[in-house]
Formats: C-alpha cells, sequence, structure tokens
C-alpha cells in the first residue's frame, strides 16, 4: 500500500536503549509522568517520536519527564499487570496508555479512581462521523480514545469451499462454518494455554448474542495463531489456514495473496477495539507536551495510512465507502464488570473448543 509510514513488526532491537529519552521500568507506577504501550507493527514509529518531542521539551523547556515505553515483551511488561491494583491515585502514572481492553476497565479500578473523577478525557474535536455514529468517545470524558483497531474479515475464497461469505457478525456463528474460522491467540507452546486471545471479540458476541454465542464460535473455530500469522498464511496451501480470518485491518491489508483473499467489511460494522489513555486531570499542564503528540495530526495521519485510524479530525481518512464501526458502548461497560464476562466467555469457548474432536495445532 503506497503512503504508509515504516512500520516494524520486530518484538525486540537491541539500538534502542541508546541514548534513549525514556526510563527502564525501575521506577514504581507513581513516579511516572508517562507509561504506554502499543501494538506492535506501531512500537519503532510510536517510539521515535515519542523520543523526539521529549527529547524537544527537555532542551528547551529544561523539563525531563518520566516515560516508560517498553520495546520488548516479558518482564518489561511487569508494571502494566499491577498499577490497576494501587491504592492511591498518587501511585498511579500520570498517563498511561493502552491498546487493551485491560484491567483498567476493572469494575473495581471503576470505583476507586475512574468514578470519582481523576481523569480528564482530552478528545480531539470535533469527530469523524463514523466515530460518533458507534458511540466510540466517553460521555463521562474521562477515557481519550486516539485510535482504533477495526477487526475484520479476510477470506480465502478457495478454502470457503463455494460456501456464501459472512456478511455481518452474526454469520460466523452459523454452523455451516464449522471448523473454518481462525481467531486470534497466542501461546508459549503447544502444551501451555493460550495467554492471549481475542477476549474483546468473545464480550461484543456475549452482549448481541448471549452465551450460546461462543459455544457457537467454539464449534466454527479451528485454529487460534498471532495475527501476524494470519497474514503470512491467509490464502495459501498451509493446513494450518481456515476460510475466514478474523483480523486486525491492518494485517489483512498487507496479506500478500490478494488473487485467493478478500478484506470483507462487516455490514453492521468492524469491531472498534479503543487505543486509548487515561491522563490525570490535575496534571493536564505538565501532559500537555505527551497529548499534543498521541491526539496530534502527525502521528494520527500514520496511524490512518496504516490502517489503525486515528480519530484526529484533521487526517484523511480511507475507510471503506460506507464503513460502520462496532463498540461495546459507554453504558454497557460501566453497568457490568466487563473483565468478570471475559472470564466467564472465555471459559465457556475454551470448554467447548477444546472437547470437539479435531486437532487444533
Amino acid at each position: 500500500m503506497e503512503n504508509r509510514c515504516s512500520l516494524d513488526f520486530s518484538t525486540e532491537r537491541d539500538d534502542y536503549m541508546c541514548e534513549t529519552e525514556l526510563c527502564s521500568g525501575e521506577l514504581s507506577p507513581g513516579e511516572f509522568d508517562f507509561m504506554g504501550r502499543i501494538p506492535v507493527p506501531l512500537k519503532y514509529t510510536f517510539k521515535d517520536g515519542l523520543e523526539a518531542v521529549l527529547k524537544k521539551h527537555r532542551i528547551e523547556k529544561r523539563i525531563r519527564l518520566n516515560c516508560y515505553f517498553p520495546m520488548g515483551g516479558g518482564s518489561g511488561y511487569f508494571p502494566f499487570e499491577n498499577i490497576h491494583n494501587v491504592d492511591s491515585i498518587d501511585d498511579f502514572p500520570n498517563m498511561v496508555l493502552s491498546p487493551s481492553f485491560d484491567n483498567l476497565f476493572e469494575k473495581h479500578f471503576f470505583e476507586k479512581f475512574i468514578d470519582k473523577g481523576y481523569f480528564q478525557a482530552c478528545q480531539p474535536k470535533p469527530l469523524h462521523q463514523i466515530y460518533a455514529d458507534c458511540g466510540i468517545e466517553d460521555p463521562e470524558k474521562q477515557f481519550t480514545i486516539f485510535a482504533i483497531v477495526p477487526f475484520v474479515f479476510l477470506v480465502d475464497h478457495r478454502k470457503l469451499d463455494g460456501l456464501p461469505v459472512p456478511r455481518r457478525w452474526i454469520d460466523i456463528l452459523d454452523p455451516i462454518y464449522h471448523n473454518k474460522i481462525i481467531i486470534g491467540g497466542w501461546r508459549k507452546d503447544e502444551n501451555s494455554p493460550y495467554s492471549e486471545f481475542n477476549s474483546f471479540l468473545f464480550l461484543d458476541l456475549y452482549k448481541e448474542h448471549g452465551i450460546q454465542s461462543l459455544k457457537y464460535l467454539a464449534y466454527n473455530t479451528k485454529n487460534m495463531l498471532h495475527y501476524v500469522h494470519m497474514s503470512r498464511i491467509a490464502g495459501s496451501n498451509s493446513e494450518l489456514g481456515a476460510a475466514i480470518y478474523i483480523i486486525p485491518w491492518f494485517l489483512a491489508d498487507i496479506c500478500p495473496r490478494r488473487e485467493n483473499t478478500s478484506i470483507i467489511w462487516p455490514e453492521d460494522g468492524a469491531l472498534a477495539f479503543p487505543i486509548y489513555f487515561l491522563a490525570k486531570k490535575s496534571k493536564l499542564d505538565k501532559l500537555n507536551v505527551l497529548i499534543k503528540y498521541v491526539t496530534g495530526k502527525g502521528l494520527g495521519q500514520c496511524l490512518v495510512d496504516n490502517c489503525y485510524p486515528s480519530l484526529n479530525p484533521e487526517v484523511n481518512y480511507r475507510y471503506p465507502t460506507n464503513a460502520k464501526l462496532k463498540w461495546l458502548g459507554w453504558d454497557y461497560v460501566r453497568s457490568n464488570d466487563t473483565m468478570e464476562l471475559i472470564r466467564l466467555t472465555s471459559k465457556v469457548f475454551f470448554e467447548v473448543w477444546q472437547s470437539t474432536p479435531f486437532t487444533k495445532t
């Protein structure tokens, strides 16, 4: 695809520590002005821009901000696993950026910090109509959604074997697609449980179609694969492949075998997975340089060009004609213990999926 900024699929690289403006993860969470993660393909682009902003700010204002942005996996992510458990808002980072529907959406965290008004959204305005229509903006003005990951269908027409192309999310529950769907999932090895999987999909299906929908999805799921691997094998003769991949738009868009595959944007909307940040209301002035970078046009256009659409109103969007987005809804998020629902739906899915007779490699 033309006009892309450079993205990197690496999870590790040796040179990022050289003369870095970033901190290690050795401080306590409350000592950080910024802690952030981003989808893997965007890491180096985001990190390079962040470091440039921090360096300019340090030189011009003589202020060094404590920013933590881990580039690899493993122990580098440890602080993120626990920040929702801090007892005081003073022990929470001034700004947290996340591409995960994680423990910051936990009911206890809402009660402890979100509902008490410690955070202030910095949502760019005006919203593009596609975002206004799906209701992605937090009406309580606490979460800032600065980009999304749209999930679409990538269809391998050869493996579909004459079946109709799915057009809506409910279609993937039809038993005609038995053993023909691949969803996102990752595990250390074949003897380990899946430590990552598309729980956001589980939650949306549960909201729309009830717990039985997870059983239908499990019946139709052939495999769980990392999204990068999906993009590489879709349309190939790989035995790991299937007819329908539920995959982020960017990775569907870079699938090399487009003669055999098509991207299907669901008629009821691509599932809109939020990339968001929480910023402390009391620290907005200090965080201004970071907020402007994250929500700004420069990073925003790069995100848009690579199918991770920004909510910045000044960028040139490339959504398909008549495209819609599908978001859970803030009323649903705030009125339910979403983390508990994820545990429930995951349990039901895996119980059915692991009991089916076909092999999952």
